[in-house]
């Protein structure tokens, strides 16, 4: 195999069993190309969007300029957990 393209994958409720889980590994551990990468799967979920929208993450990875031009393209961001803790982001 050559390239994996997910259509799907997204989300936990995609591996149902063991058996899924297994495939994903084995796809992820392979010199196949995957499209898109298990970075790009992470980065697109909205929890860790919310974590790089705090004060001081973005910096970790951009200067301190590209991070303020970043998040002046930022939407809002909330927790839908009741409770949560600095859903402010």
């Amino acid at each position: 195999v050559a390239l994996v393209y997910y259509r799907a994958g997204y989300t936990p409720n995609d591996y149902p069993g063991e058996e899924q889980w297994d495939a994903r590994t084995l796809l992820e551990r392979s010199s196949a190309i995957k499209c898109p990468s298990v970075q790009y799967h992470l980065v697109g979920t909205k929890k860790v969007q919310q974590e790089l929208a705090r004060p001081g993450q973005l910096e970790k990875f951009v200067s301190a300029e590209d991070a303020e031009r970043l998040r002046r393209s930022f939407a809002g961001l909330w927790s839908l957990d009741r409770g949560a803790q600095d859903d402010g982001a």
